[in-house]
């Protein structure tokens, strides 16, 4: 129900000050119209499938610290990455890919979406095929895995 509330505080109607001063009537229909936005809320069928994407999201992964790459990932083709989530959630747009996990959400460009589908999936890459896979650079890949290790979405080694 947490997750209502803050579902029903996205709409104005929610945010808005009750009119405690205004007349009966002023204050049956404030009502009314709460109680019609929280129905039309429950309502909804895809609701449970939408919380539970939305937990996915933010569901702390194991942390595994990226010993010694700390600092930054290098452009090592057999650095191996993997998502410190198995909850993770990937949404692809027309402008832009975006992945829900450890409690962050990240906007990367389509292209991502090559890289970003086998972690999704629970896969562990070296970063040679997930640029290949991609059609991008090395040095591409590894830009985009160091936002996730920085955010704790992600762990690499050598050993994974």
């Amino acid at each position: 129900m947490a997750w209502v509330s803050e579902q029903l505080l996205t709409h104005e109607d929610w945010r808005r000050d009750l009119p405690l001063l205004a007349t009966e009537d002023v204050q049956a229909d404030a009502l009314d119209g709460m109680r019609k936005r929280l129905a039309e809320l429950l309502d909804d069928p895809a609701l449970i499938a939408r919380y539970r994407a939305a937990m996915d999201g933010q569901a702390v992964g194991r942390m595994v610290p990226s010993l010694p790459y700390i600092d930054g990932i290098p452009a090592d083709l057999h650095l191996r990455v993997r998502l410190t989530t198995v909850r993770a959630v990937m949404g692809v747009g027309e402008d832009a890919v975006t992945l829900s996990a450890a409690g962050a959400v990240y906007e990367f460009a389509p292209e991502a979406e090559a890289v970003l589908r086998p972690l999704v999936d629970g896969r562990t890459e070296d970063l040679a095929a997930l640029a290949d896979a991609a059609g991008l650079s090395l040095e591409n890949v590894a830009g985009l895995v160091r936002e996730l290790v920085a955010g704790q979405a992600a762990v690499v080694g050598s050993l994974l």
